[in-house]
């Protein structure tokens, strides 16, 4: 069984006492999406000491997302990512109790997704507004924290939904309260509500390529970010009931964000007040010519078909 005086965790203490390395052993984690910042955001989780997983993604891996995933490999495409997270889990906590959905979050197996979990973590499709708001709803009735994490090119973005609060995610998006999931479903992303930090060294052309379905762009030093930032949130989740005079962790309306490629890091508080700032910010260098371009309009990516 594992225990906190289990020499894998050895290292940890140093930055770790025995009471936060129990509580995260004894934590459960649900995570729905595991196609790059869930994997990762999962596999840093395990290596700390969760060993209790629901996981839920309906999609297998391809050939795209061999870029940025640790569990995208030659041998694994067309294979299920919810599978091969469990082996690398099991790999690493062999005792590990985990439960895959590989139809993904739907309305019916929500609540027993995430019912006995401690954390919730929503990596679902970001464009799929239907599967957040479900995933909140389910949430909140059940007092469940939820943990946004997104990669942003070289940086990363994270914060938490208190189930007590009444930053909601629909509120957050702009979602009407009690709208049926159908229509959600049609609503079109307001990306200024839930990406407060723009880098300014960005190319303004990828973000209007997005805005017009384009597939939102992902590197790997990205969700290496993102992962290393949201598992520091998740451990700040799950061992806030230690007093051990930790922070804590980031709640909506507020983010944090780390920028591997600015150096640049913080807490923001007004979400969409940063959006703009950061956007003209981009706008302001592209049109000084000094932004890097970076190859993603919609004729540069039918040439690479």
């Amino acid at each position: 069984m594992n225990n906190f005086k289990d020499l894998k965790y050895a290292r940890n203490y140093g930055f770790f006492n025995e009471a936060e390395q129990q509580k995260i052993i004894e934590s459960k984690v649900a995570i729905a999406g595991v196609g790059g910042d869930g994997f990762q955001l999962g596999e840093k989780l395990a290596r700390i000491g969760i060993s209790k997983f629901s996981v839920a993604d309906p999609e297998i891996f391809e050939e795209e997302n061999i870029n940025r995933v640790t569990g995208a490999k030659q041998s694994t495409l067309g294979r299920k990512k919810v599978e091969v997270f469990k082996e690398l889990i099991l790999d690493i906590q062999p005792d590990a109790e985990i439960s895959i959905y590989t139809d993904g979050v739907n309305r019916e197996n929500v609540n027993e997704f995430m019912q006995d979990s401690d954390l919730v973590i929503d990596e679902s499709e970001l464009t799929r507004l239907e599967i957040g708001t479900m995933i909140s709803r389910e949430a909140r009735q059940l007092h469940k924290p939820v943990l946004m994490v997104l990669n942003i090119g070289f940086a990363a973005i994270a914060s938490t939904f208190d189930p007590e609060s009444n930053h909601s995610f629909e509120k957050i998006m702009g979602i009407p309260k009690d709208m049926p999931l159908e229509e959600v479903s049609n609503m079109q992303i307001d990306f200024s509500r839930c990406l407060p930090y723009i880098p300014a060294y960005g190319d303004v052309n990828s973000l209007i390529a997005v805005q017009e379905s384009a597939p939102l762009p992902s590197i790997s030093q990205g969700v290496d970010v993102a992962s290393a930032l949201g598992s520091t949130e998740a451990f700040l989740n799950l061992t806030q009931s230690i007093n051990n005079k930790r922070k804590k962790p980031t709640y909506i309306p507020s983010w944090r964000y780390m920028d591997s490629y600015s150096g640049r890091s913080g807490t923001i508080r007004h979400a969409r007040l940063s959006h703009y700032l950061g956007l003209f910010a981009m706008i302001g260098r592209m049109k000084l010519g000094l932004n890097p371009l970076a190859s993603y309009s919609l004729e540069q990516r039918k040439n690479r078909e």
